[in-house]
């Protein structure tokens, strides 16, 4: 199960769980809150009977003043007094008061308590599993949805195998022809982009990390900035590095992100631009002097864009196999002034 489909359960799941729960605490407090009116009908109930014959200690009698502010025959709670007032045959100025002890009442009212909400326990477990299949049973077609969209990828995937292959065989012919003609190694790295794009997506649709493999970043970017420089004859790409700097993880995921980063450098760069590369301790630095990012804390956000070209997937993608490779990327930027982007490698380079 994928990242985004336990998300998707997860909070399905506590959707349906909190809705479910609070019926249920609706429901048991309704019942508490009845059992407490039928607790104190009973309890007046006993009280009257007991001021016709006034014998035992369940409760204890007074006799007060008639006040014209409490009726008789109806029960009182007042903090810790629970009483109710009965007329006196043959007297008009006092009422008899019977009282109920307090830790008597509490008694009875924890007793309905406890019957209300017996089984919390066992009934909260019920309502979680519930949750779970309700949960399950709402992102089912959603899931078949994206399976039957992933097939169709996969499918696409390996219908690219024989166009791609004769692309390569035909370029390797005209290697062997023209020698070291420029134009044809221009097609020969685009075409190695393409499939390594192409591997890439394949990975990700059957779920894979990618190999572990150790390599030289600085001798990787030497390689792939002769490329952007034939790309983007107008902008001018240096890279100050005195030594190897070594990663051990996923090659072609680090080449995907520095190809965006480095693509986007030269794309949005001005005429006599420059592109600067170098490291600052574990961080990789890319500076641009390019026309700037308006909204950099959207960048990463998939489909945003801040101009016409493009899909406004490139930054996002960076973003997830930044994510997949454990490294951490940040980026300041000012319209007019350029854009800087951070790689901080500490979780992949070799020391």
């Amino acid at each position: 199960m994928r990242t985004y489909e336990r998300e998707s359960l997860l909070k399905s799941f506590i959707l349906f769980f909190l809705l479910l729960g609070t019926i249920y605490f609706l429901f048991a407090f309704g019942t508490y809150r009845d059992k407490r009116v039928e607790l104190d009908r009973q309890i007046l109930s006993e009280m009257k009977i007991f001021s016709f014959r006034p014998t035992g200690e369940e409760f204890i009698v007074d006799f007060v003043p008639v006040d014209g502010r409490v009726e008789d025959n109806r029960l009182y709670h007042e903090g810790d007094n629970h009483y109710a007032l009965f007329p006196i045959p043959g007297s008009e100025s006092f009422r008899m008061k019977v009282s109920l002890p307090d830790s008597r009442y509490q008694s009875l009212v924890e007793k309905a308590k406890n019957e209300s909400f017996r089984g919390w326990v066992f009934y909260l477990l019920i309502l979680a599993a519930v949750s779970f299949f309700l949960a399950l049973y709402a992102l089912y077609p959603l899931k078949k949805a994206l399976e039957l969209n992933e097939e169709f990828v996969k499918d696409i995937l390996h219908d690219l195998n024989t166009p791609l292959s004769a692309l390569q065989i035909n370029l390797n012919l005209l290697k062997k022809k023209y020698k070291a003609e420029r134009s044809i190694e221009r097609m020969a790295s685009s075409l190695e982009t393409i499939q390594s794009f192409q591997s890439n997506l394949r990975a990700f649709l059957n779920r894979e990390s990618g190999a572990i493999e150790r390599f030289d970043l600085i001798e990787l970017l030497r390689k792939r900035l002769e490329y952007f420089r034939q790309i983007y004859p107008h902008v001018s790409y240096h890279i100050d590095a005195s030594g190897p700097v070594v990663l051990e993880c996923n090659r072609e995921g680090m080449v995907r992100i520095l190809e965006n980063l480095l693509s986007n450098a030269g794309r949005y760069n001005v005429p006599g631009g420059s592109v600067k590369i170098r490291m600052e301790g574990d961080r990789l630095l890319i500076e641009d002097t390019g026309v700037g990012i308006r909204n950099p804390d959207k960048v990463f956000e998939r489909f945003y864009k801040e101009g016409e070209r493009g899909l406004g997937l490139g930054l996002h993608i960076v973003k997830k196999l930044a994510d997949s490779l454990g490294v951490k990327i940040t980026l300041q930027s000012q319209q007019g002034e350029g854009t800087k982007f951070w790689i901080d490698l500490t979780p992949v380079r070799v020391k």
